[in-house]
């Protein structure tokens, strides 16, 4: 049995056996979802109540350090199993789901959300599972658990993001590769194509080293990162960010806005754990909140450059 079959196995399975994951599935048959939009682009809104534990997730150090950690094989909650991908990860199926095939690829030991030396994984996850867009938030990017390496898998053609690509302006080209972004996206992005496991690595970390000079960087830059393989052409995009959250996220009252995005959310897919937030948001609010974690205009103007100078 292949490692696909197998994860769809243990999919079947853990809806049956796995109280906490069958009950939230079957909640989110429930949700609510909404268009919103903008431009030649939309936002597709969905409200998950059961997305609140990521969403307003405490992430400071004292947090961290005093709870333990749900994706440490010791503190799996009952009933959930897991299967190996290869000796560095497991796969488990996400007990929070935001689509109706979700699972968290966990490694094997407790180490920290750094992307550095696990790029590449990253694009063996993705061939080994064409039908799923992988993807990684970073640790100060949305991460809820930023001490503990992890992926996540998500069931393809869901995310705007992946059909939004076919109206990337090229930034740059070379034989075997693809370097293109999406203009008025709300959301600042980079986009990379190419058939060469090797060559897109690189890519990638010349982008990273690029990055360093323009956005926060400790202790690594703050990326939302998400790939996809088909075809036998891996794609690849990238979200720098400038904050987290913004300021609306920690206001009282009526001001207060639960906006805490991650790879789904630059995606296009916006998660919404209360009915309030969902209710209220527009263009113009959903533009202001975005345009305070991307990065700037002239960042991004200053950025291009430094771009169209990449070779693997």
């Amino acid at each position: 049995m292949n490692i696909f079959t197998e994860t769809e196995k243990l999919a079947e399975a853990q809806l049956q056996e796995f109280e906490l994951a069958k009950i939230n599935y079957a909640n989110l048959k429930k949700a609510a979802y909404k268009t919103i939009p903008i431009g030649t682009y939309t936002f597709e809104l969905q409200y998950n109540p059961d997305r609140i534990r990521s969403t307003a997730a405490n992430i400071t150090p004292r947090v961290l350090q005093s709870r333990k950690c749900f994706l440490c094989s010791e503190n799996l909650p009952a009933g959930q199993k897991g299967i190996p991908y290869g000796q560095d990860y497991n796969i488990f199926v996400n007990p929070y789901p935001i689509f109706q095939k979700h699972f968290t690829v966990p490694a094997t030991t407790h180490s920290p959300q750094l992307i550095k030396g696990r790029f590449t994984d990253m694009l063996a996850l993705a061939k080994d599972f064409p039908a799923y867009t992988i993807f990684y938030n970073g640790p100060r990017s949305g991460a809820s658990a930023p001490d503990h390496f992890h992926f996540q898998m998500a069931q393809r053609h869901v995310m705007p993001l992946e059909k939004d690509i076919q109206h990337g302006e090229i930034v740059q080209q070379g034989h075997a590769y693809t370097i293109s972004t999406l203009n008025n996206y709300l959301r600042k992005n980079i986009l990379c194509s190419s058939g060469d496991c090797d060559l897109l690595s690189s890519l990638f970390t010349h982008i990273s080293e690029i990055l360093e000079n323009f956005i926060p960087s400790c202790p690594e830059p703050m990326i939302n990162l998400l790939t996809w393989y088909s075809e036998g052409i891996w794609t690849v995009a990238i979200f720098p960010r400038r904050e987290l959250r913004p300021w609306q996220f920690f206001a009282e009252g009526a001001g207060k806005i639960l906006f805490s995005p991650g790879c789904v959310d630059f995606a296009g897919l916006l998660v919404t754990p209360r009915k309030e937030d969902f209710d209220r948001y527009t263009p113009a609010l959903l533009a202001d909140l975005f345009g305070q974690l991307t990065l700037t205009d002239t960042t991004w103007k200053n950025l291009l450059p430094c771009l169209q100078t990449v070779h693997p």
